[in-house]
Parts: structure tokens; C-alpha cells; sequence
């Protein structure tokens, strides 16, 4: 076990010291401004238009937040939607044929004319597009509703990452994917359908419950998942962004064994009462600035966290139970926060809204952007028994 009781001189306090103090790379960077957009653009935005327009929003129960466990039957307009593709190095040509990267779909004003009909984009430089930037946000609000991915990645192997393309298409057999997946976890041997149609659809239900989604995942959802796997076998750092209309959530995906969630959740007495605990134990005295809004019922709606990771039957090989392991949960809550909810730009929502919400948090900036709860956790597999 190591020891943290030994001498230390001064370059290794030194080293120590600036591993704390390091300002976080391109990457890092660019993962933060693109997921901190997300939650205002997709989550406190889509909030906000579901109360403008009167509409009940859909929150997920307690009981059905680890993906599998319910099945979205319907998808709500007034969810924004997402999918971007954040890249460390650029995307490699063994995977061009996956992902359609073109001239036609790069990043310019010519291409957004014809690809994004209303967008302007006369005046910009796509070299200075980095995600962090103003000019790349609003142009990120524009293309969120289209079709397919936005990609982006550094034009070379050291340069800055900035947005690349767009309508990007992940093209790939479900099937090959399936396959692929079911072979490393030791489910089949060869081929997808040596035991059968009902094994094989089992299978594909759990494929998508390994990459954070139901069963019944389809469209972008099936295109994140593939574009997961096949980034996963490159060694670089990658992240997929995905917001979806039917189950009103943001998943993150990356080259890790963790996948990451964020939805809005309006919480219970015992979710409250731990939120006031972990408000208290960070010095944080007003829980304003974590809180979409109250409802009618003085329940606290909140932007919600929670990180999961592969239960047993998904990790590993042998698989001489794999009926019975097909049946069981492939997905564990690890971690769960209550989020500092984002600043929302005011500009792309209703003035009615202002009517109705506080959206000014700026004074807010200096207190933890997360608390820690545990909550759902306790109904989870990884804790029961």
C-alpha cells in the first residue's frame, strides 16, 4: 500500500503542486463547455418550454432510472436534442468508412447553406470554431436540430479541437455490432444466430442496455452506441453526447467503463432531505442555484446526475449461465449528484419566461457545480444484498 507519510522535496512538491494547479487540456476543455451547453440547451431550456406550454413534464420515476428497467413509448417535442462526437485526435481513416466525413458535410458557409437551410454563417472562420467559443455555441444551437452528429475533432494531430462536420452518419450492420459485442462477453461463439431468433433479440436489447440505453433504442441512440464501440477500439479519448426527445435524458459515453447521465428529476422527501445534507457538509446555505423550480406540491425539480457501471454479466467471458444472465441487470449505479443548474441564455428563450423563472445565477458561479446524493442508489443492484 503506498505511503503518504514519506519525505517529499522540493520538485516532487513541486510536480505534486502543479498536477493540482495544471489548467485542463484541449480536450478536457472543450468535454466541459460541450456538456455544461448541453444541460442549458437540452435539459433548462426543454424544462422551461414544457412550463410555457403548460405541458406536464415527463419526468422519469425514481424506480426506472437505470436504463433497461422502463421503455419510452413516446417522444416529446418539447425536448431539444443532441448528438456530438468530441474527439482528442482526429478521426482515424481506418473509421472513415463508419463515419461519413466528407467535403460536402465539413464545416463552411457554403456546406451549412445547403445542409442547414436558415443558418447564417457568412461571417465566421471554421479554424476558429473551438467548442469553448460564443460563435461555436450559437452555431451549435442552430445545428442541434438536424439530423445525425455533429463531429469534433482537431484538424491535425497536435492542433485545436473545433467543430468539423456535420450531419455525420454512423453506418453500420446492428447486426455486425451485436455480434462483435456478444463474442467479447463470451454469449456466442461465432455467429449471432447459433442459438436462435429469441437469444439474438435478447442480445439486442442488452447491447443497448450496455451502452446506456432500453431495448428498444433505435435512430441516434443505435448510431451513439455504435460510434462508442467502434471509437472504443482506437486507444484515444473520445466522448458521445446524445439527447433524445422519448427518454428526456443526456448520456455520455467515452473511452472509460463509466457511462454518465444527466436528467430533470423531481425529487422525493428523501431525496430533499439528502440534498439539504449535502448542501450543508459543502457550506452551501441556499439550494437557489441547484433548483429548476418548485412544483405545485413544494417538491424541489432538479438537474440530476448519476454515473453507472457494468454489472457482472456484462464484463468478463464464460458465459455458461447466459440465459439466466441475460435476464438480470446489466447496468449498476455507481454515483449521483444534484447539478448546479446552468445559466441559460436568455436570448434563445421566450420573454415570457422571464415571467415565470429566475434565470440570473451568474453571482452563483463560485459554489460546487455538484453535491453529492445517494439516493437512487440504494434501490440499485450494486448496493442491495
Amino acid at each position: 500500500m503506498a505511503s503518504f507519510n514519506r519525505p517529499c522535496n522540493g520538485a516532487a512538491l513541486a510536480e505534486a503542486i502543479t498536477m493540482f494547479i495544471r489548467p485542463p487540456d484541449d480536450f478536457t476543455q472543450a468535454r466541459r463547455q460541450l456538456t455544461k451547453f448541453l444541460l442549458g440547451y437540452s435539459l433548462t431550456e426543454s424544462y422551461y418550454a414544457f412550463m410555457l406550454a403548460r405541458k406536464a413534464y415527463p419526468f422519469i420515476a425514481k424506480a426506472n432510472i437505470v436504463p433497461g428497467t422502463a421503455l419510452p413509448r413516446t417522444e416529446h417535442r418539447h425536448q431539444r436534442t443532441a448528438f456530438v462526437i468530441l474527439l482528442e485526435q482526429p478521426l482515424p481513416r481506418a473509421l472513415i468508412r463508419h463515419f461519413r466525413v466528407r467535403k460536402s458535410n465539413r464545416v463552411t458557409p457554403q456546406n451549412l447553406a445547403g445542409l442547414c437551410p436558415g443558418v447564417t454563417a457568412d461571417n465566421f472562420d471554421p479554424l476558429t470554431l473551438r467548442p469553448s467559443e460564443p460563435d461555436s455555441k450559437a452555431l451549435l444551437r442552430r445545428l442541434m436540430p438536424i439530423d445525425y452528429a455533429v463531429l469534433a475533432e482537431p484538424q491535425a494531430a497536435q492542433g485545436p479541437i473545433t467543430l468539423s462536420h456535420v450531419h455525420v452518419k454512423i453506418e453500420r450492420l446492428t447486426d455486425n455490432a451485436i455480434r462483435e459485442l456478444a463474442a467479447e462477453l463470451g454469449y456466442i461463439e461465432r455467429r449471432l444466430f447459433e442459438r436462435g431468433e429469441d437469444y439474438a433479440d435478447a442480445l439486442e436489447a442488452k447491447y443497448y442496455e450496455y451502452y446506456g440505453f432500453p431495448g428498444n433504442a433505435s435512430g441516434r441512440k443505435s448510431a451513439a452506441a455504435m460510434a462508442a464501440q467502434m471509437l472504443g477500439k482506437t486507444g484515444m479519448r473520445f466522448t458521445v453526447l446524445l439527447a433524445n426527445q422519448d427518454d428526456c435524458r443526456i448520456t455520455i459515453l467515452d473511452e472509460g467503463e463509466t457511462i454518465t447521465q444527466y436528467m430533470v428529476m423531481r425529487l422525493d422527501r428523501e431525496g430533499e432531505e439528502q440534498l439539504h445534507q449535502a448542501a450543508a457538509a459543502a457550506g452551501v446555505e441556499d439550494l437557489g442555484a441547484y433548483t429548476l423550480a418548485t412544483d405545485e406540491r413544494g417538491s424541489a425539480i432538479v438537474i440530476y446526475r448519476v454515473d453507472f457501471v457494468r454489472a457482472a454479466p456484462a464484463r468478463g467471458r464464460g458465459r455458461s449461465d447466459a440465459d439466466r444472465l441475460l435476464r438480470q441487470p446489466w447496468l449498476e449505479i455507481a454515483r449521483e449528484w444534484v447539478v448546479k443548474v446552468p445559466t441559460v441564455d436568455q436570448d434563445n428563450l421566450d420573454d415570457a419566461l422571464d415571467t415565470l423563472f429566475d434565470l440570473d445565477r451568474g453571482h452563483l458561479d463560485a459554489l460546487p457545480e455538484e453535491l453529492p446524493i445517494t439516493w437512487a442508489r440504494r434501490r440499485s443492484p450494486l448496493t442491495s444484498g
